[in-house]
């Protein structure tokens, strides 16, 4: 019993491990996400809530959540944006998929279990596919704002069968 218990921790470690590791056990190539569109993304999550705080919030704490805004629009959006753009790829291999979930959680999908692909604009400036499935609670947001975009756009008509949802959003 105890040797299960063993298995059981030890499989779940590499599960998380590979949740939120850059690569996770996935063997294909990288296509790192454009910084100027991702970071342009970050600033603007943190601008409209500190500015209805600014607008209206307690006139003490007004100096502050200008501050505030100031560090998040400049150095936390710019440094989030470089180690997500650098050490955070989507991976297209052979036989599936690896991105991030809205969350920012690894997700490893086949191409066989991918049910439907929605085009979406995120905050504007990011627009994204909103990949569903079956196999996952949750779905894959896959950026389409990639430093190599019509590479990546020729790996998935090569590498997807035909038929598939997101082969046919690639496909002219």
């Amino acid at each position: 019993m105890p040797l299960k218990i063993a298995r059981l921790l030890q499989n779940i470690g590499h599960e998380v491990a590979d949740t939120f590791s850059p690569r996770g056990g996935f063997v294909g190539k990288p296509f790192h996400l454009r910084f100027s569109n991702f970071a342009c993304a970050q600033s603007m999550t943190g601008i409209i809530p500190l500015l209805l705080f600014i607008v209206h919030g307690p006139e003490h704490l007004r100096v502050y959540a200008l501050a505030f805004l100031g560090f998040k629009i400049t150095v936390g959006a710019l440094l989030s944006a470089l180690i997500i753009t650098r050490f955070y790829p989507v991976w297209i291999g052979e036989n599936g998929l690896r991105a991030r979930n809205f969350w920012g959680l690894a997700r490893r999908l086949d191409w066989n279990e991918i049910q439907h692909v929605r085009m979406i604009r995120w905050l504007i400036v990011t627009p994204v596919l909103r990949i569903t499935s079956p196999k996952l609670r949750d779905a894959i947001w896959l950026p389409l704002f990639l430093d190599k975009q019509a590479e990546f756009g020729a790996e998935v008509r090569e590498k997807v069968p035909r038929g598939n949802p997101l082969r046919e959003y690639f496909e002219p």
